[in-house]
């Protein structure tokens, strides 16, 4: 199996603030009614993780301060009935908090998806395969639908970044092989020159637009990544029915 990750970014906001309004989305739209703070820090982490996260109940997100423009949230694991997932929240938390919050999905180191939301109205999405999950090849005019929109992060982007930049390294892969009429009867890429590795591509749009900083993205995999923050500022939020 490969890797599995999901991650919120909000746009200019708290880690108070973010946390406030995470825990009454999950109070007021999710049904979760506990709530409590486990204590990390860097020494700690793994075995909070591996002892106590992974096999109990509930829902745990990792909040790290706002570093630079970003304050982040890491889904650590989901554990309920009737699961949801943090990328689920981001349109509300774009519209709790007034701003901007993207969401990545890494899934199984095959494919990247994002969701970049506004004030509650969603203004741009990704895929970087759209026919991953498809079982036919989807017709031209859909794949064109589903296209993502790069120049809505003009806003975004750190100064000496560009919208062109970004969207070089979204069309990696599967885009750039459509662009070019280079998909094969079943709708994927007919070489291997298409390859992406997803993890990497992630992290190089994290360094872009400098989600964590201009050198580093720790937050594609996140696991092995975590003692690069000063994780007793980060705020582990637990949530249960």
């Amino acid at each position: 199996m490969g890797l599995f990750s999901t991650i919120l970014h909000i746009y200019k906001r708290s880690q108070t603030d973010t946390v406030s309004e995470l825990t009454k989305e999950l109070q007021e739209n999710r049904e979760l009614t506990k709530f409590s703070r486990l204590k990390i820090d860097n020494s700690n982490i793994e075995k909070i993780i591996q002892e106590y996260v992974y096999e109990n109940y509930g829902v745990y997100y990792l909040v790290t301060p706002q570093i630079g423009n970003w304050t982040t949230i890491v889904e650590i694991n989901v554990e309920l009935d009737n699961p949801f997932y943090l990328y689920d929240l981001t349109n509300s938390m774009s519209n709790r908090l007034a701003t901007y919050a993207l969401s990545f999905h890494l899934h199984d180191d095959d494919i990247l998806l994002y969701n970049l939301d506004k004030e509650g109205n969603s203004i741009d999405g990704y895929n970087s395969n759209y026919q991953y999950f498809l079982t036919e090849p989807a017709d031209r005019e859909e794949v064109i639908s589903q296209r993502h929109i790069p120049e809505v992060f003009a806003a975004l982007l750190p100064e000496t970044k560009t919208t062109e930049q970004l969207n070089s390294i979204l069309n990696e892969g599967y885009w750039n092989a459509f662009d070019n009429n280079d998909l094969d009867e079943d709708g994927v890429p007919n070489d291997d020159k298409y390859f992406i590795d997803e993890q990497d591509r992630f992290e190089r749009i994290g360094r872009l637009l400098e989600l964590y900083s201009k050198d580093d993205y720790p937050f594609a995999d996140w696991l092995s990544n975590l003692t690069k923050l000063n994780l007793t500022d980060c705020y582990l939020l637990k949530a249960s029915r």
